[in-house]
C-alpha cells in the first residue's frame, strides 16, 4: 500500500500546484508616464503579451487559450490607438493572509479526500474483494475438475467479521449464506436468511426471494422434511410474491412426494416465470419430465396421424431495436390458443441468448391440463419485458404470429421488431 500513498501524495501536490499557481501569481505593475497615455498602453500591452508567452512556455496556458487572449489584447490596443477606448490595466497582487487562506483551503481539500477514501474506498475492502475473487476462481477450477479446492472457510470468516460491523449489508449476507450452503452448514444458512428477512420487512421488494431461500434452507436443515415451519415460510414467501420461484419449486417437490404429479407439474411450470435459466434447465425441466412420466402423460404425445405437436421458432431481435434493451432483459415466448388468452406453452430466455432456436411443445406447458397438443393452431408471441414480467407494458418489444399450425413440421422465423404502446 506504500506505493498507493506515494501516488496519492504526488497527485495531491500536483493538484495543489494547479490550484494555487494562478491565484498566487503577482501581476507586474505597469509604469505610468504622464506624457503619453497611448505609450503607456503600448508598454502594458507588451508586458501582458510577455506574460502570455511565459505562461505558454511554462505550460500553464494551452495554445487555444493563448491565441484567444492574444487576439483580445491586440483588439484592445487597436481600439485605444484609434481613440475608441482607454485600456485600464491594474495589478492585484495577493496578500500573505490571502495566500495562507488559499493554501489552507487546498490542504483541507486533500485531507477531506483522504478521509472519504478511508471511509468508502478502504484497502481492507479491496482485500475482501480479492479474497472473494480468489474463492470464485477456485470454485470454478473445482467445477472444471481441477485439484485446487475453494477456501470457503477463509471467505466465511471474512464475511462474518464484516457483517458483525454492519449486519444490514444485504450483498454480504447473501454471500455468507451461499458460502454456508456450499459447505453444507444449513443451520447457519437458516440463521442468515432469518435475520435478513427480519431486517428487510414484508414490504421490501426482496423479502419474498429471501423468505423463499429461508424456506429452502430450513427444508434442508430439517432433513428435507416439510415441517410446519417450512410450510409457513413457503406460504409467507408466496403471500409476498405469488411467482417466487424457490417457494413454488418447494411446493412442487411436496406435491411430487405425495404422488400428486399433476399439481407438482403445475407448481414447477409456474416457477419457470421467475426462475433463472440454469435453475430451469438443470432442475425444473427434468423434474417436469419425470412427473409427466410418473403421471403417464409422456413428454411427446402425438395426434392420431403420428405428427408431434410442436412449434419451432427461430427467434431474433431487429438490429435497430437493440439499443433499447439490455442483455439481461427477459424474453418470454408464448404459444396460446388462437384468438384467446390461454397460454399453452412458454419459454423464458434473455436478450443475450438471441438469436435462438426455441421449441414449444408439451414439455413447455404452462398448465398440465392445457397443452399445445390439445389444439390445431396457436398464436405465437415473443416479448422482451423491460420489467421482467409476462404482463405487457409500454416500452416492451414484441412480435406476434397468429394461427400457426402445431403440426406443420416447419420452423417459423420471427424477428422482434415492434414496440408496445
Amino acid at each position: 500500500m506504500s506505493s498507493l500513498w506515494m501516488w496519492i501524495a504526488v497527485l495531491s501536490g500536483v493538484a495543489l500546484l494547479f490550484l494555487l499557481t494562478p491565484l498566487l501569481r503577482s501581476n507586474k505593475k505597469a509604469e505610468q508616464t504622464s506624457s503619453d497615455i497611448q505609450q503607456d498602453n503600448v508598454i502594458i500591452f507588451r508586458e501582458r503579451l510577455a506574460e502570455l508567452d511565459a505562461e505558454k512556455t511554462q505550460g500553464t496556458l494551452d495554445e487555444e487559450s493563448y491565441v484567444a487572449l492574444k487576439a483580445e489584447l491586440e483588439k484592445s490596443l487597436l481600439q485605444d490607438v484609434e481613440g475608441k477606448q482607454t485600456l485600464n490595466y491594474k495589478a492585484s497582487p495577493v496578500s500573505v493572509s490571502q495566500a495562507l487562506t488559499i493554501f489552507s483551503m487546498g490542504l483541507v481539500l486533500v485531507i477531506a479526500s483522504v478521509i472519504v477514501y478511508l471511509d468508502l474506498g478502504r484497502s481492507d475492502d479491496y482485500a475482501d474483494y480479492l479474497a472473494l475473487k480468489t474463492q470464485s476462481e477456485q470454485s470454478q477450477q473445482a467445477n472444471n475438475g481441477q485439484d485446487k479446492a475453494p477456501d470457503f472457510a477463509k471467505a466465511i470468516k471474512m464475511l462474518e467479521e464484516k457483517l458483525a460491523e454492519n449486519p444490514a449489508d444485504f450483498e454480504k449476507s447473501i454471500l455468507l449464506a451461499n458460502s454456508y450452503m456450499a459447505v453444507g452448514n444449513y443451520p447457519k444458512v437458516v440463521d442468515v436468511y432469518a435475520r435478513l428477512a427480519e431486517n428487510l420487512g414484508v414490504k421490501h421488494k426482496d423479502y419474498a426471494r429471501v423468505k423463499g431461500s429461508y424456506a429452502q434452507a430450513l427444508f434442508q436443515a430439517q432433513g428435507e422434511k416439510f415441517t410446519d415451519d417450512v410450510n409457513v415460510a413457503i406460504e409467507q414467501a408466496l403471500a409476498a410474491d405469488a411467482q417466487e420461484s424457490t417457494a413454488l419449486i418447494l411446493k412442487g417437490i411436496q406435491a411430487y412426494m405425495q404422488a400428486q404429479y399433476t399439481d407438482a407439474i403445475g407448481y414447477w411450470q409456474k416457477a419457470k416465470v421467475k426462475a433463472g435459466q440454469m435453475q430451469s434447465e438443470r432442475f425444473i425441466m427434468p423434474a417436469i419430465a419425470e412427473a409427466q412420466a410418473k403421471a403417464g402423460m409422456g413428454a411427446s404425445k402425438e395426434k392420431g396421424d403420428g405428427v408431434k405437436a410442436e412449434v419451432i421458432v427461430q427467434l431474433s431481435l431487429a438490429p435497430e431495436l437493440a439499443g433499447r434493451v439490455k442483455p439481461e432483459h427477459t424474453v418470454f415466448v408464448f404459444a396460446r390458443t388462437a384468438g384467446g388468452r390461454m397460454p399453452l406453452a412458454i419459454e423464458r430466455i434473455q436478450v443475450k441468448d438471441l438469436p435462438k432456436r426455441i421449441v414449444l411443445d408439451e414439455s413447455k406447458a404452462a398448465m398440465p391440463t392445457a397443452t399445445i397438443a390439445s389444439v390445431d393452431s396457436v398464436d405465437i408471441i415473443a416479448r422482451v419485458s423491460l420489467a421482467g414480467t409476462a404482463k405487457p407494458q409500454a416500452g416492451d418489444l414484441f412480435v406476434e404470429q397468429k394461427s400457426v399450425l402445431v403440426k406443420a413440421g416447419k420452423e417459423l422465423s420471427l424477428v422482434i421488431n415492434q414496440v408496445q404502446e
